[in-house]
């Protein structure tokens, strides 16, 4: 067996720094590791002293990981998910629990249909989904989410990703369209009754993005959430706004038809993920799986203008 002349770092040590490295804060390590900021500082200085190079820039209340801490980073991050994973897989049933926290609409209409698929290909996986609007604790009651934010609005934070953005238009049902004949312009759509999930305002959106200008909605149906929405627009009771992602399966089906080219900008669907390591790699698993999945979803969908 070969003998190694320099002593190596304490699992300590490697832990603290990566932790430190992924929060890029030696305050918010010392939080999720239950140490003392001082305890933190010290570990990560021990480290730097037995590897004799520095792995952060000390900056003004903030650090940023050099050349070598990034390197050292990327490398512990793998290691510990692969014990994350001998451990798991050495536990009775080796089953993952993995908890998302996902916006009612989003979950009904798009995220079920595609998670039988998920679930045979990763059956150490077991998902715990929580379709509620309110945002739950990360890290705590959730370890990932994926949250709708308006026009304007970004989710900050390096565990915050937009994954895709919104733009509406209007959809009506095929028997609607019928019965009501043609729609010659956007200004016609008034004379419908008008779907919405909010107070009105991304209607209004639309129709100033659609040339019409400051309108006022005289009829429409208000419901708590889209996928209501949606699903009183293929009964025929209305005209909704929708978009290429939560309308799209609807669209290409024939249950929906789209209603002119102009379509408003609303915001975007953002990923947010746990900073913490508990079910990091199935975190990694469910996140990599989604991006496949909804690169492989989008695509331009045109209906014909009425």
């Amino acid at each position: 067996m070969p003998k190694h002349n320099r002593a190596v770092p304490s699992l300590n040590a490697l832990r603290t720094f990566e932790c430190a490295a992924r929060l890029l804060s030696f305050t918010a390590a010392a939080t999720q590791l239950h140490v003392s900021q001082a305890a933190v500082s010290r570990q990560v200085r021990a480290l730097e002293g037995a590897l004799g190079r520095p792995l952060f820039q000390r900056l003004h209340r903030r650090v940023e990981l050099n050349a070598a801490g990034r390197a050292l980073a990327s490398e512990l991050a793998r290691a510990f998910d692969a014990i994350d994973r001998a451990v798991v897989n050495a536990g009775a049933g080796g089953a993952r629990v993995l908890k998302i926290s996902v916006e009612p609409a989003f979950a009904a209409r798009w995220l079920a249909p595609r998670l039988p698929g998920f679930v045979s290909a990763h059956e150490d996986i077991e998902l715990e989904i929580d379709s509620s609007p309110l945002l739950r604790e990360l890290g705590g009651e959730a370890d990932v989410a994926i949250r709708y934010l308006e026009q304007g609005r970004r989710q900050r934070g390096r565990h915050a990703e937009k994954l895709v953005a919104v733009h509406g238009f209007p959809v009506i049902a095929p028997s609607l369209l019928r019965r009501c004949g043609p729609l010659k312009s956007p200004k016609s759509l008034l004379q419908l009754t008008l779907l919405r999930e909010d107070d009105g305002h991304y209607w209004r959106e639309w129709f100033v993005a659609a040339g019409v200008g400051p309108v006022a909605i005289r009829r429409h149906l208000g419901l708590s959430d889209q996928a209501l929405v949606l699903q009183a627009a293929i009964d025929g009771q209305g005209v909704a706004l929708g978009d290429e992602l939560m309308a799209g399966e609807d669209l290409r089906s024939g249950r929906l038809v789209r209603l002119f080219d102009a379509e408003a900008r609303y915001g975007a669907y953002w990923l947010l993920r746990s900073p913490g390591r508990n079910g990091r790699a199935a975190q990694r698993t469910f996140c990599d799986w989604l991006r496949r999945e909804l690169r492989a979803y989008q695509a331009p969908l045109r209906g014909p203008a009425p």
